[in-house]
C-alpha cells in the first residue's frame, strides 16, 4: 500500500489571509492590517501542497472555478490540478482574519464548491488501487452530504481504501441534525481527525478523552488536534496524548491540514499511529511559525514518547 498515492477528496479555494485583528471595527468604517498573503489553500489544497512538499503521491478529487481565481489556483497546484474538474462557476475563496490570541476567523464564499462532481470522484478510486482516502472539509461541499458520501465511503472501503475523515465545523454548529447525519458515516470510516472543539461538540462529551472512548466503542479511530496541547489519540486499547513544541506562532490558518497530510504521509510510509501524530504534530507546529506560508520537506517520524 506504501507506494500507492494517497486520495484527498475535498475544497480547494483561494486564501486570502490578513491580520492581526484585536477587535471587529464598527459598522461602516476602516481599519488597516499590516499582513498579507494570498495563496492556494482549502483543507484539501492545503493537504496536497504539504503532500507535495513531502515527496509523497497524491491524487486530489476536487474542482475549480472556470475563471481568472481558478487559473490562478491551477498555477499555484501545479501538477497537483491534473484532472480537477473546471465547472462554469466563481471560484470558491476564503478571507481568513487573524487575531492577536491566535485564533481565526474565516468569511467564505462557496462558489464552485456548489458544484463537486461526487460520481466521478467514486469512479476513480474504484479504479485505483488500495490506498488510504482522506475526505475533508465535508461541510463545505453540499453535494458530497449524507447519502452520497455514505455511498462513496461504502465503495471506498470495498475497493480496499482505508477511510478517513475531517468534517471541519458545521456553520450551524453540531445540532442534532448534524450529528444523525454523521452517525450515517461512522460505520464507513476507519479514522476521523477532528480538533478538540469538533470532537466533543460531535459526540456530546465534555472532555476530549470521552469523546475518543466514544469513537472507539463504535469501531472508530479518532486522531484529535488539539492545537498548541498537541493531540490526543486512541491506541492499543486506551487514550493517548503528546504535547506539542512551542513555537513562535506566525500563522495558524492551515495547521489541521498540514497535520493530516503529515499523519498521512507517515501511516503511508509503515509508521504506526503513535509515530504518525508526532510526525503530524512536529510537522504542524513547524508550518504555523512560518509567514508567507512555507511546507517543510521533511518528515521526523521519531518514536514519540506519550501518556
Amino acid at each position: 500500500m506504501t507506494s500507492e498515492p494517497l486520495h484527498l477528496i475535498g475544497n480547494v479555494n483561494l486564501d486570502v489571509v490578513m491580520g492581526p485583528l484585536a477587535s471587529w471595527p464598527r459598522m461602516g468604517t476602516e481599519v488597516f492590517l499590516g499582513e498579507n498573503e494570498v495563496r492556494a489553500g482549502g483543507a484539501a489544497g492545503n493537504a496536497a501542497l504539504a503532500l507535495r512538499a513531502l515527496g509523497t503521491p497524491v491524487r486530489v478529487h476536487a474542482s475549480l472555478g472556470r475563471d481568472l481565481f481558478g487559473d490562478l489556483l491551477a498555477g499555484e497546484l501545479g501538477a497537483l490540478a491534473v484532472g480537477l474538474d473546471r465547472v462554469p462557476l466563481d471560484t470558491a475563496y476564503s478571507v481568513g482574519i487573524t487575531h492577536p490570541s491566535g485564533e481565526r476567523t474565516f468569511l467564505t464564499h462557496l462558489g464552485h464548491l456548489e458544484a463537486f462532481d461526487v460520481a466521478a470522484a467514486q469512479r476513480r478510486l474504484l479504479e485505483a488501487p488500495p490506498s488510504r482516502v482522506l475526505l475533508c472539509g465535508y461541510f463545505l461541499l453540499p453535494p458530497l452530504r449524507a447519502a452520497a458520501t455514505v455511498d462513496l465511503l461504502r465503495a471506498a472501503q470495498a475497493r480496499g481504501h482505508v477511510t478517513l475523515l475531517d468534517t471541519g465545523w458545521p456553520s450551524d454548529g453540531f445540532g442534532p441534525e448534524v450529528r444523525g447525519e454523521l452517525a450515517e458515516l461512522l460505520p464507513w470510516l476507519d479514522v476521523v481527525l477532528p480538533n478538540e472543539l469538533e470532537a466533543t461538540a460531535w459526540t456530546g462529551h465534555d472532555d476530549v478523552d470521552g469523546a475518543i472512548e466514544a469513537f472507539a466503542k463504535q469501531g472508530v479511530q479518532a486522531v484529535v488536534k488539539r492545537g498548541p496541547d498537541g493531540a490526543s489519540w486512541w491506541q492499543d486499547g486506551g487514550v493517548r496524548h503528546r504535547a506539542a513544541p512551542r513555537v513562535d506562532v506566525a500563522d495558524t490558518i492551515g495547521a489541521g491540514d498540514a497535520f493530516n497530510a503529515a499523519f498521512l504521509a507517515a501511516r503511508q510510509r509503515g509508521r504506526d499511529t503513535g509515530e504518525a501524530v508526532a510526525a503530524a504534530i512536529d510537522y504542524a507546529s513547524r508550518v504555523v511559525a512560518t509567514r508567507p506560508r512555507r511546507y517543510p520537506t521533511d518528515l521526523r517520524t521519531s518514536r514519540p514518547g506519550s501518556t
